[in-house]
């Protein structure tokens, strides 16, 4: 398949409409509810560097813990599609919570899903697919008419429903990276030795590169700068973005950004990193560190040896310390210098205290809606 202009770094003409769009937010996932999950809505313009509380649920979800990568976007709308436990013989099975962030209003989806290790690509604003093991499918959250609680339960062919599309020849497991290409219409996926590309139009995989993407998990492409951006796989430019320019036959051209990014300080323990795009040349850099696994650890050796049994005896033993988290938004603009060079500057920076109830240990999940 051949690559498209855009992706090879051609210009384009960037779409225009007068449609004004609605205030985007942030929304901040974390497993803090002793049921499952808290998104929050963050209001991305109030900086400041100071460490600040989160604020309360924008809505609270019940869910298996630890488990983020189940939570999905397109659109507006937030989807839950964490497995049902096995031992909950009343929860329901066959549909997906869908929370709407613009209208607050929660919606069900078909649950023909059963997933164990998925990747989640939105395309455009009505089209979600699934690449797990096994499967590879398609949802389309296009607007009912009628809506679906008018629709008759006889005419099934307007609801809304997952379509089995053409499995890949590479291995879920094997994927690396992945991203929507400059068309819209085009989703690449690679591995460590190749990239591959689903024509969404034709439903068809064809193999266009013997080149692997040079990021680690979802990149975006930046339509104003012609280039993709992501997180680097090259652990030695970890904390920097990554970008890359798709110049057709087996042609990379990469790059990275020059100032380290992360915000982790010289004691604390790095746990996660999400990037997410705000549009135009805008991204949010979300980053979760950790502090005191190391003196936890520590005790926990201790309380092993029973050396904390003869502390405890004589009125001298001490509780395991706790394990503070924090997690720290910082706003990037990209530009575009005389010589080409791309820059990345921090434009804001948030900090916030992770509740002391979540897991500490997972990349954190934030969506741009």
């Amino acid at each position: 398949m051949p690559l498209s202009k855009q992706s090879r770094g051609e210009p384009h003409d960037a779409p225009r409409t007068s449609k004004p769009r609605r205030q985007q937010r942030l929304y901040l996932m974390f497993d803090d509810w002793e049921l499952g999950y808290s998104i929050r809505e963050l209001n991305m313009w109030n900086a400041g560097a100071e460490q600040r509380r989160l604020p309360p649920p924008f809505i609270r979800l019940e869910a298996i813990h630890g488990r983020p990568e189940f939570f999905a976007s397109v659109g507006t709308k937030i989807l839950m599609t964490n497995p049902v436990p096995k031992y909950d013989a009343l929860a329901p099975i066959g549909i997906l919570p869908i929370i709407d962030v613009r209208s607050r209003g929660v919606n069900l989806a078909p649950g023909e899903l059963y997933p164990e290790h998925p990747i989640y690509i939105p395309v455009g604003d009505s089209k979600l697919f699934a690449l797990d093991i096994n499967t590879f499918k398609m949802l389309s959250m296009k607007p009912l008419c009628p809506p679906l609680m008018e629709i008759e339960y006889s005419d099934r062919s307007m609801e809304w429903s997952w379509h089995d599309l053409p499995m890949p020849t590479f291995e879920r497991m094997d994927v690396t990276s992945y991203a929507v290409d400059a068309d819209g219409g085009t989703i690449l996926t690679s591995t460590n030795c190749a990239t591959f590309a689903f024509d969404i139009a034709n439903s068809k995989w064809k193999q266009p590169s013997n080149c692997s993407l040079p990021f680690s998990g979802r990149a975006n492409f930046v339509p104003g700068l012609n280039v993709f951006v992501g997180l680097p796989k090259d652990v030695d430019y970890f904390g920097h973005l990554c970008f890359c320019r798709l110049l057709g036959d087996d042609k990379h051209d990469v790059w990275f950004s020059k100032e380290n990014l992360s915000s982790k300080d010289p004691d604390e323990s790095h746990v996660g990193f999400s990037l997410v795009y705000l549009g135009e040349m805008r991204f949010c850099l979300v980053e979760c560190v950790s502090k005191g696994e190391a003196e936890a650890e520590k005790w926990l050796e201790e309380w092993g040896k029973g050396k904390l049994h003869q502390a405890a005896e004589l009125e001298k033993w001490e509780p395991c310390p706790l394990i503070s988290s924090r997690c720290v938004l910082t706003t990037l603009s990209l530009s575009s210098g005389m010589n080409g060079n791309l820059t990345a500057a921090k434009t804001a920076v948030q900090c916030y205290k992770v509740p002391v109830e979540a897991s500490y240990n997972v990349n954190p999940v934030a969506f741009w809606l």
